[in-house]
């Protein structure tokens, strides 16, 4: 596994291997990344009405996707927010966001993403807990998992540039049937699921 360095992810770019798109502008290109700005739809977790998340909750047979109570516990777990460009999100200590990128990315079958903070922001206390890894084949914007671990408010806007992504080429491409995710084709922050994979272990006999 070896990672891109600025020339090879333009020429990947250039045959439309690899989508980033929109690339504003150059300081968005570092030596081997791209930045990534923030979007404008912030999901902010709250949490009023629940006592705890638990997976076995989500695993139970009553809890379908879709069903009156599993929808109705999203919507007291987050709270939506469309923020228009030029106007601040602020982000107090301790919250969590869940917020797209701006940018769309598509991953060949050969590349992998790997998506860290800017040390700038970091140093404010912003932590990017995002799912690090960005599988080869998604297609869809990135969601980063905003968190202040500052004793002050964050003041956030739509465009800003906050994480960065590097590309990894992998040893040979994956296999079609190992691409995808629920996440894939996302415009905007989607809930995960906890449970997803373990319901055997949290099921009660």
């Amino acid at each position: 596994m070896s990672a891109l360095v600025k020339t090879s992810i333009l020429k990947s770019m250039a045959e439309r291997k690899l989508v980033v798109s929109p690339v504003i502008c150059g300081l968005q290109l570092g030596p081997s990344s791209i930045d990534l700005r923030l979007g404008n739809v912030f999901l902010l977790v709250r949490a009023r009405g629940l006592s705890d998340v638990d997976p076995g909750r989500l695993a139970s047979d009553g809890a379908t996707a879709g069903d009156h109570a599993s929808e109705q516990a999203k919507r007291q777990k987050h709270e939506r927010y469309e923020v228009p460009f030029g106007q601040k999100f602020l982000l107090h200590p301790g919250m969590l966001a869940l917020v797209p990128t701006l940018e769309w990315i598509k991953l060949p079958a050969d590349l992998q993403g790997i998506v860290t903070a800017r040390s700038s922001w970091a140093r404010e206390g912003l932590s990017i807990a995002t799912a690090s890894l960005i599988h080869p084949g998604y297609t869809g914007v990135i969601t980063l998992e905003l968190a202040n671990l500052g004793q002050i408010p964050l003041g956030l806007y739509p465009g800003l540039r906050i994480a960065q992504i590097a590309f990894h080429t992998l040893t040979e491409p994956a296999r079609e049937k190992d691409m995808g995710s629920r996440f894939d084709m996302a415009f905007e922050p989607v809930e995960g699921n906890v449970a997803k994979g373990d319901e055997r272990f949290l099921r009660k006999k």
